[in-house]
């Protein structure tokens, strides 16, 4: 048996060596076949799983069908929410708000919002008294919104949107949560709404103020921006935030003199939502859950500044330190 020559280069490695080397060896070797599969159309290729593949989920979306009422609608359910439209994009749109709603519901309340059913038209609809009954067997807060007519009008659109884009569903959202959580702590059936109501309406025993600052919060996230710059501009009518802090909403019944007067009422409202929003700076976020637990548990929003770490114990104070942030500080 012959002998192969000596090679002087060839020098006896060690096994650890030798088992460096080979896993070199096969960390190359993979790299180049996944080079191959990606950029190759090798549908064998066992890498195939790793490369990313965008999913379309906007488009899935909407596009279940089912009835209510003797009307076909597009439908989504969640384990939190279900949507029914006339379109796909209907659903799809307004199921992002609604999304964004109940995820900052959590971050501000610290607790899972109720379900909610929302059935989204662009003309009358009414749910029959058969598919109603479906709902409050379910005990799922149900309601109908009807998109306004004049589209253009609503604030945060931008002017060159299409139409069938438009289905601004984010503050009936906010409002609708909340009568929901109002509900759910007070242990009463959820209320199945058939049709939409008209006008405003106050969540009792919600001041307006703090209503309106929870639908800035949920709802279009241009609202506190839109909110801040019209105070600035009314400021000096604002009332006082001891005024806001000893507020409470009317009595069933009673005469609402401040919501009687539509300019005074967006002014306090306004102030309320520029007081809230100063009270999650300086406390953060779930200060507002706290609101809303005071408020349910027959108290004011003086309980929960008093208890604050952050902010001003002293009245006159705390009204110089708010006027001044509204004017100089909140944005910046």
């Amino acid at each position: 048996m012959g002998v192969a020559p000596h090679n002087s280069r060839c020098v006896s490695r060690p096994a650890a060596t030798r088992r460096l080397l080979a896993r070199a060896r096969g960390r190359a070797l993979l790299f180049a076949v996944a080079g191959s599969c990606l950029t190759a159309a090798a549908d064998g290729c066992f890498l195939r799983k790793y490369v990313y593949h965008p999913v379309l989920v906007a488009n899935a979306i909407g596009d279940s069908t089912t009835t209510i009422s003797g009307t076909p609608l597009h439908v989504y359910r969640s384990d939190e929410y279900e949507l029914y439209g006339p379109t796909p994009l209907s659903v799809s749109t307004a199921e992002q708000q609604v999304n964004r709603a109940y995820r900052e519901f959590v971050k501000h309340f610290g607790v899972q919002p109720p379900p909610m059913a929302i059935v989204i038209a662009d003309s009358s609809f009414t749910i029959t008294p058969s598919d109603a009954a479906v709902f409050a067997k379910r005990r799922i807060h149900t309601f109908v919104y009807v998109r306004p007519h004049n589209l253009r009008d609503v604030e945060g659109i931008s002017p060159d949107t299409p139409e069938d884009e438009i289905w601004p569903v984010s503050p009936r959202v906010a409002r609708e949560l909340v009568t929901a959580y109002v509900e759910a702590r007070r242990g009463v059936a959820p209320v199945v709404e058939t049709t939409t109501h008209a006008g405003d309406f106050h969540a009792d025993p919600l001041p307006f103020w703090y209503l309106d600052a929870v639908v800035a919060l949920l709802g279009d996230p241009g609202a506190p921006d839109r909110v801040m710059a019209y105070l600035r501009d009314h400021l000096a009518d604002a009332p006082s935030v001891a005024t806001l802090l000893d507020m409470r909403p009317p009595n069933v019944g009673a005469v609402d003199t401040v919501a009687a007067s539509r300019d005074r009422r967006i002014i306090v409202g306004a102030a309320g939502v520029a007081l809230t929003l100063f009270l999650v700076e300086r406390e953060g976020p779930r200060v507002v859950g706290k609101l809303g637990e005071v408020f349910l548990a027959g108290g004011t929003a003086r309980d929960v500044v008093n208890q604050a770490r952050r902010v001003p114990q002293n009245d006159r104070e705390l009204e110089r330190v708010w006027r001044t942030w509204v004017r100089e500080e909140y944005g910046r």
